[in-house]
């Protein structure tokens, strides 16, 4: 039994080997379809407020999703949703980030408790086919409700062990890497425009925004929150740190060049907020569209770092 205060590695340890890269999947699944939801649940609410023509209103939220920029062209405002709502195959779907949690779970059985187990099971079993157009909603808000589930079992359920630490592990690096990502698919846009509601909405800051700052959302006060601002449990550094304190927990030596060019594409990106503060923020534009491409890259290349060690 792990003592108060000690390192979860003997924790680690009572987890078989072969589960530890399953059990971080399973983290990175549930915020994977917790964190596409919300996307297209914003992007549903604004859509109306800021209409875009159609294939440009498709393009800005399947990159927000991570579908690169050459695998979107050509695809209408419907067949986005269609491909993020019911697409099994793709890996920027809800269906398929659901589906990999749940096979995660399958193959980390002995580590998990059956509640939590059953619950995957249940929620892969009833993922619709299709996603009409009036229930899209419907469907993202359950969504979000069964991912809610999944982590309120994971922090009621699940042993304060290696277990709990490598699923906490996925889901902090998966939140990190979707802020991250989100970033970056509004890193062109302008100081005030209309992209930056979208993406508070999108991490679900838009309250933490107004209670911050009043007016209309700008970019330096989007990027100050999502990818700076520890406090805030959505943004790109609460993610890293609580990683890093989830790797030293477990023992875990992994991730060190990503969380290093992590950290010095942060602090390019405090500087360069701290610049259009005093200036035209615009001017400063393509530098911070670099910096916040360094910084997804980072977060992207310590995951790939850590799940090289684990797996």
């Amino acid at each position: 039994m792990t003592g108060i205060g000690e390192p979860l590695l003997r924790g680690a340890a009572g987890v078989s080997a072969s589960a530890h890269a399953h059990l971080v999947a399973l983290g990175r699944g549930i915020e994977r379809a917790d964190a596409t939801a919300r996307i297209l649940e914003a992007h549903l609410l604004l859509a109306q407020e800021h209409p875009l023509p159609d294939m440009a209103d498709a393009g800005v939220v399947l990159r927000a999703c991570g579908v690169d920029r050459a695998a979107d062209d050509g695809l209408s405002r419907r067949a986005a949703i269609d491909l993020l709502t019911a697409d099994r195959a793709h890996p920027a779907s809800i269906p398929h980030a659901l589906v990999e949690a749940r096979d995660a779970a399958r193959l980390a059985r002995d580590a998990l408790p059956a509640e939590l187990y059953d619950m995957l099971v249940a929620t892969r079993a009833r993922l619709p086919r299709k996603v009409v157009e009036p229930r899209v909603g419907d469907f993202l808000a359950w969504v979000r409700e069964r991912s809610a589930l999944a982590v309120g079992l994971v922090e009621s359920a699940v042993a304060r062990d290696g277990a709990f630490e490598l699923i906490a592990l996925g889901r902090r690096l998966e939140r990190a890497a979707a802020t991250a990502r989100l970033l970056t698919a509004h890193a062109d846009d302008a100081e005030a425009g209309p992209g930056w509601m979208f993406v508070l909405r999108s991490a679900g800051a838009h309250e933490a925004h107004v209670r911050a700052h009043r007016g209309a959302p700008t970019a330096s006060a989007a990027i100050e929150l999502l990818a700076l601002d520890e406090r805030f449990p959505r943004s790109v550094a609460h993610g890293l740190v609580h990683a890093e304190q989830s790797l030293r927990a477990l023992g875990v030596e992994g991730g060190a060049t990503g969380l290093a060019e992590s950290r010095r594409a942060a602090a390019t990106l405090s500087r360069l907020v701290e610049a259009a503060a005093a200036a035209d923020a615009d001017r400063v534009l393509p530098r911070r569209a670099s910096a916040l491409r360094s910084l997804h890259g980072a977060v992207e290349q310590a995951t790939r770092e850590i799940l090289l060690v684990l797996d």
